[in-house]
């Protein structure tokens, strides 16, 4: 993905510089995966990422304080976008360049066993050039863009490496996060607080009179909500919905020199068409189902999730919310947290949920409605259905509850920005999940779908 301003619509550069951090609450709100392509031109592929020569392998052993002190004082937002030395050292200390609210964790660590399977690191994918590349040889590689691969299966660790961070180090999901909005309304439907066949304004004041009012919540959910925000490198250009909300993000003022409020942003989001006809995927849909939960717990998404979730599950440390200028948590990409904790997420919807809660968090229901409620004929009208299809080798059946791919199997995942993934198999009772600054000289889609069902 290249992220392409006109100058009309460029911010002014004096807002891109760390002096300024509260500009960079939107990086989340950006979100367009970046996946693991190969590089080509940004006018070939949409997805294309402009990278810096640097290597992630040098990050193994984290940061000297000069090295720290530097990327710090070069960072900037198009550093953040772009695959940047300064950008890997913000993904994984996040919390020092933007507010941030704390998920805290509570109660007994769950200390998963480990029983590693050396035949997971040699599973094989081919390569450009045709040849089989194994999961080792690839994260391993010099050009590696990938940071942390882990692998559980029936609640225990199968794999797991760090070539480009320590294991102790927090890094950002970038839009993984977005499966924690759909996991909380799951929640709060089997409590009967949420009808997600009614509307955005049953639940949320400030939609009434606005495009919002009249949507379903399930097609929120789902990113086909037929607003005008689909995410792509040409709405966040000029003065589209899409880019006023980002800029709205960001405290940066619209094309007409007005300041909006996150909120005001979101809210004048109009119509396109009628809602459930497309996938088209957005920040804005997972935003707005932040403002539902926070309507329906009457607590901050930080908090919702720290109750909800995060203390429950056995977690190994506490996460980070990254706020907007208004105090948004931005639950659509910018939590972060250590590799385990993401995996143990994603173990929540296992038969293996019990190796990390006592208490069962996410319900068979909700695995069920994630496996089940997507819109098939939906799938590849967007252009991520289509991108994920190439980058998984295969074409995914649907999308559903904000999970960007099911398989016909009972699998699914989501994909982050610049190469974050976490890939679920309630059937084989296995979860992979990866951090990275990059996507993948071969994608990581496809080495996750290729060790679920080799196990």
């Amino acid at each position: 993905m290249q992220f392409i301003w006109s100058d009309t619509a460029m911010p002014n550069t004096s807002l891109l510089s760390k002096s300024n951090f509260p500009v960079f609450a939107l990086i989340g709100g950006l979100i367009m995966q970046s996946l693991g392509t190969s590089p080509v031109h940004a006018e070939d592929d949409p997805y294309a990422t402009p990278r810096e020569d640097f290597s992630i392998r040098d990050l193994r052993n984290g940061y000297s304080a000069k090295q720290a002190y530097d990327l710090s004082s070069e960072w900037n937002l198009q550093k953040f976008l772009d695959i940047t030395e300064a950008g890997a050292f913000s993904y994984m200390n996040l919390a020092e360049f933007l507010p941030s609210s704390v998920i805290r964790r509570d109660g007994a660590v769950a200390m998963l066993a480990t029983n590693f399977n050396d035949a997971i690191g040699a599973t094989s994918v081919p390569g450009a050039d045709g040849n089989a590349v194994s999961l080792d040889e690839m994260i391993n590689a010099d050009d590696s863009t990938v940071q942390g691969v882990m692998v559980l299966h029936n609640g225990e660790i199968a794999y797991e490496a760090y070539p480009g961070m320590r294991r102790t180090d927090n890094h950002v999901w970038m839009s993984n996060a977005k499966i924690l909005s759909s996991l909380l309304i799951g929640q709060l439907e089997d409590e009967g607080k949420i009808d997600v066949q009614k509307t955005v304004g049953d639940y949320v004041d400030g939609t009434k009179g606005t495009a919002w009012e009249n949507i379903k919540v399930i097609d929120v959910l789902n990113m086909q909500s037929g607003l005008d925000l689909e995410e792509n490198p040409l709405s966040r250009k000029g003065d589209t919905p899409y880019g006023r909300f980002v800029r709205a993000e960001v405290g940066v003022p619209n094309e007409e020199g007005v300041l909006q409020t996150h909120n005001e942003a979101l809210f004048a989001i109009p119509k396109l068409r009628e809602p459930a006809e497309a996938f088209e995927y957005s920040s804005a849909n997972t935003q707005m189902l932040g403002l539902v939960i926070e309507a329906v717990t009457n607590q901050r998404l930080g908090e919702a999730i720290t109750e909800r979730v995060w203390s429950k599950a056995g977690m190994t440390g506490d996460a980070t919310l990254a706020l907007s200028p208004q105090g948004n948590g931005i639950i659509h990409g910018l939590i972060s947290s250590r590799l385990i904790d993401m995996a143990k997420i994603g173990l929540l919807y296992t038969p293996s949920w019990d190796k990390t809660a006592s208490d069962r968090i996410v319900s068979e229901k909700m695995i069920d409605t994630i496996q089940t409620a997507g819109v098939a004929e939906n799938y590849m009208k967007g252009t991520l259905g289509p991108h994920l299809s190439e980058a998984f080798r295969e074409q995914p059946m649907a999308n559903a509850y904000q999970w960007d791919a099911v398989f016909a199997d009972g699998d699914f995942y989501k994909s982050g920005m610049n190469g974050q993934g976490i890939y679920v198999s309630p059937g084989k009772d296995a979860v992979v999940v990866w951090y990275a600054t990059g996507g993948a000289s071969i994608d990581m889609e496809a080495y996750a779908r290729a060790i679920v069902t080799s196990l």
